[in-house]
């Protein structure tokens, strides 16, 4: 799945980033991608929360738990 700088994505499940959970609704926009030799990673931010928070989340965790927010859940 392409994922791009600028897309919105939902979560359609929760995923477990470090010692937070992502709760299933929440959506994100692709802010960067870094491609590391183990696996590329993500920085996201948070929509809606205040203030915007951003976290870097390795390539899976969009592809197994997201989906893009366009297609809903």
């Amino acid at each position: 799945m392409q994922i791009e700088v600028g897309q919105e994505w939902e979560f359609i499940e929760p995923a477990r980033v470090g010692n937070r959970t992502i709760g299933k609704g929440t959506r994100v926009r692709v802010g960067f991608i870094l491609d590391e030799v183990v696996e590329p990673m993500v920085t996201i931010v948070l929509l809606g929360s205040k203030p915007p928070e951003t976290l870097r989340v390795p390539r899976h965790i969009l592809t197994v738990h997201c989906v893009p927010a366009s297609q809903g859940g």
